[in-house]
């Protein structure tokens, strides 16, 4: 497995049971939090329960969840005589009344 892939775990803000009424209850134990399930009334399994989904698609199907995307912004190369892409061509912008 990749490095940077963690274990899932319901405490994420992504995680969510499907069930409805949602069968989560977090529980403070011992200055711990615990994620209690009402349905099989025992400590919640994560990744492993059967309701159990990822909001943002990111859990695999062993139980672990991927590193966020590396976003890629594009470069536009623009020399000194080009015009912007989004800009209205100058014959359709003289029938406009030049106005644009």
């Amino acid at each position: 497995m990749a490095t940077g892939y963690v274990e899932c775990n319901a405490l994420c803000k992504s995680f969510r049971c499907e069930k409805k009424p949602p069968a989560m209850k977090i529980i403070q134990k011992g200055g711990k939090k615990t994620v209690w399930c009402t349905w099989i009334d025992e400590e919640c399994d994560g990744a492993w329960c059967q309701f159990s989904k990822c909001m943002e698609r990111r859990m695999t199907d062993d139980g672990k969840c991927k590193p966020p995307a590396q976003k890629v912004s594009p470069v536009i190369d623009m020399g000194p005589d080009d015009e912007y892409p989004d800009a209205i061509p100058k014959d359709i912008a003289k029938k406009l009344g030049s106005k644009v």
